[in-house]
């Protein structure tokens, strides 16, 4: 398999990175050094160590995602041609969706994690890990942005999504599948996924955009509570809305105050393989929103949303502009 050359591994806690402690139970508190340490090598002589983060990864957020993607830009920057992150899984699809709508390099960002710690019988740390380092390494990944490295296979970071919790099979691309496989040390790329506008630059995505379920008679009160708040304190909200993107009709005032504030709302379905359609004309639903100025948000599911709007706002995207990203990438 023809490789490059130096690769980095980036450490960013999670399950991947647990070690168990008699008093406290299992933290992610395993360094760099030991995970390098499962593998041979031959697989490692090359790969440059960033012990950077050994928090859950309920812990992170959008501002320290963007700190991590700063480490990597720079990491690029000095000469690096291949990037693993290994983090938990409950975060792992929106630290790498981010990660994919801000990464304007060639070379291969990685992201992998495990569904068991590396002390259990079964576990996929060490297995997920090797291959990780082997397609970052791989000449076959170049340009083909993020990706994450999971169950001998590869996925687009704007494709997968965790289906599960407790398998090792736990995450899924819905009606795409996977980009690539992994079979031995080969790679098999399968297909290539066209990415949308990359915003390059070092913009720092908005902090507080908030996302909420449209579900059968609740909600009000928490969109109440956003409409009562600042753009100072709101940067922007994401609303999974019923089926085509209808919310209850007892949300609209709120609503409307909430983007008469110039405060972007964008409009997504909730169904976990849907999209916004413009097919009704009742009150609440898509059509009515974006009558209102709310933004069509398309097929990006809601988590998508959220940072893509958070990306947007980041660079100044606003109007035309900022409905064009959302909608079309």
């Amino acid at each position: 398999m023809p490789k490059r050359g130096k690769i980095a591994l980036v450490v960013a806690g999670g399950q991947i990175g647990l070690k168990r402690d008699e008093e406290t139970g299992r933290q992610p508190s395993l360094n760099g050094e030991t995970m390098l340490s499962w593998l041979p090598e031959s697989l490692t002589e090359n790969v440059v160590l960033v012990d950077w983060s050994h928090q859950p990864s309920s812990h992170y957020s959008i501002r320290m995602t963007t700190d991590l993607i700063q480490i990597l830009n720079k990491l690029v920057v000095d000469g690096i041609d291949g990037i693993v992150v290994s983090s938990g899984t409950d975060t792992l699809e929106e630290m790498a969706y981010l990660t994919d709508l801000l990464w304007a390099y060639p070379q291969p960002v990685i992201f992998t994690a495990a569904t068991l710690p590396y002390d259990l019988a079964g576990t996929d740390a060490v297995i997920n890990l090797t291959q990780a380092l082997n397609a970052a390494s791989s000449q076959k990944c170049w340009g083909l942005g993020v990706m994450i490295c999971l169950q001998d296979q590869l996925f687009a970071a704007a494709e997968i999504t965790e289906e599960t919790n407790h398998r090792r099979n736990a995450f899924i691309s819905p009606d795409r599948g996977p980009v690539g496989e992994i079979i031995g040390e080969d790679i098999h790329i399968l297909r290539v996924y066209k990415r949308g506008k990359i915003l390059e630059g070092n913009l720092v995505p908005a902090r507080n955009v908030e996302l909420i379920y449209a579900n059968l008679g609740g909600g009000e009160i928490l969109v109440k509570i956003l409409s009562e708040t600042t753009d100072k304190d709101l940067d922007g909200l994401v609303i999974a809305g019923f089926g085509d993107g209808a919310v209850p009709p007892s949300w609209i005032p709120f609503l409307r105050k909430i983007i008469r504030d110039d405060i972007p709302v964008v409009i997504t379905s909730r169904c976990f393989m849907g999209r916004t359609r413009q097919f009704f004309a009742y009150e609440g639903s898509l059509n009515k929103l974006l009558e209102l100025g709310a933004y069509d948000g398309g097929n990006l599911r809601p988590l998508q949303a959220r940072l893509k709007l958070a990306a947007g706002l980041g660079a100044g995207l606003k109007g035309p502009d900022l409905q064009k990203y959302l909608y079309n990438g």
